[in-house]
């Protein structure tokens, strides 16, 4: 089983502090609401009872949670490259990133057939109930594609590694921003690019995947059963046919199983960090993907950046209710448990 000693990893993190990392995707955010059902009253207007609302919380989500897990691992500088909505979700949004020092100038406000991807949930005794989801029906100016292509292009010289984030129903990667990210891809081979995306178009060639086993599955054709953690070999197999058609590293997070990383020297499966107490996947998989593009940025190897993952992973799963990062001091903290 592979680990880290505690001296390796702690040198490890500490090179993240001078890493600059650009994150292209879509910015969503998270609405957290605890609702409070028995001080309800019936509306004046409606006689329908009321659903009170006893407390919010907002956070970034989806990419703005993959810049903030990477604010939360100590890097230098983190600029955001994505698109807002004229609406109060936009506005909260970018107020969170500002807060965390996140660098906002790529963040792009369309004001018009584009609303703040945005996710409320309703909370009623710890329960989450139904997801309210804005954002499902935008549609991205060709403008827009233009005008966040060259953002990128312009703040790429100074970025170590940028992450692609492909998350949303109806988010940024239309066929023409697609095009124009693939092309700054294939023109700027020793950059570090990664990508999380959950449909195999937006999957780009060059770049580093990070998808989970039920997205590898969809990706190479297998039937449904093979998400299945105990079917290693269908997978393994199918891991291996996807990386000889990228020819890049390829990680597959498989929950409590930890992760599979394939890459020239074959597939090497990391075991997660083990924890026995109740849990919250809530942003998990943006940890991971923080921490693998930090970790290959700092020079370290894949399977490195595999076990770097599932220290981040095994940290945010503990935070209940909320979209959690990871930072260097609780990865050492796991390491040490």
């Amino acid at each position: 089983m592979f680990t880290m000693k505690k001296a390796d990893l702690q040198k490890l993190l500490e090179r993240f502090a001078g890493l600059k990392i650009g994150v292209i995707g879509d910015f969503a955010l998270d609405c957290y609401w605890r609702m409070n059902p028995e001080t309800a009253l019936p509306s004046i207007e409606t006689g329908k009872p009321t659903r009170p609302v006893e407390q919010q919380r907002y956070a970034a989500g989806a990419a703005g949670n993959v810049a903030m897990n990477l604010v939360a691992l100590g890097c230098a500088q983190v600029t955001a490259f994505g698109v807002i909505g004229q609406d109060p979700w936009g506005r909260e949004l970018l107020h969170t990133l500002k807060k965390s020092r996140i660098d906002t100038t790529g963040l792009i406000q369309q004001e018009q057939d584009w609303a703040t991807v945005t996710y409320v949930k309703p909370i009623i005794g710890g329960i989450e109930e139904n997801r309210i989801d804005f954002g499902d029906f935008n549609l991205l100016h060709d403008s827009t594609a233009n005008n966040l292509l060259q953002q990128l292009r312009r703040a790429l010289p100074a970025l170590d590694a940028i992450v692609i984030n492909a998350q949303a129903r109806a988010g940024i990667h239309s066929t023409m921003l697609r095009k124009g990210l693939q092309q700054i891809i294939e023109n700027n081979p020793d950059k570090i690019f990664t990508v999380d995306s959950r449909e195999p178009e937006a999957m780009y060639a060059g770049s580093v995947l990070k998808i989970n086993n039920l997205e590898l599955t969809k990706a190479c054709g297998l039937r449904p059963e093979y998400n299945e953690i105990g079917a290693w070999e269908p997978l393994r197999h199918a891991l291996s046919a996807l990386y000889v058609a990228r020819q890049q590293t390829v990680f597959v997070t498989c929950g409590a199983q930890g992760i599979m990383v394939c890459d020239k020297d074959g597939i090497t499966n990391v075991p997660a960090i083990k924890w026995e107490g109740e849990t919250d996947t809530t942003g998990a998989g943006d940890a991971v993907m923080a921490a693998i593009t930090t970790t290959l940025a700092a020079g370290a190897t894949p399977v490195q950046a595999a076990f770097t993952g599932n220290l981040a992973a095994a940290v945010c799963i503990k935070k209940l209710n909320q979209t959690g990062s990871a930072s260097p001091a609780e990865m050492l903290q796991n390491l040490q448990a």
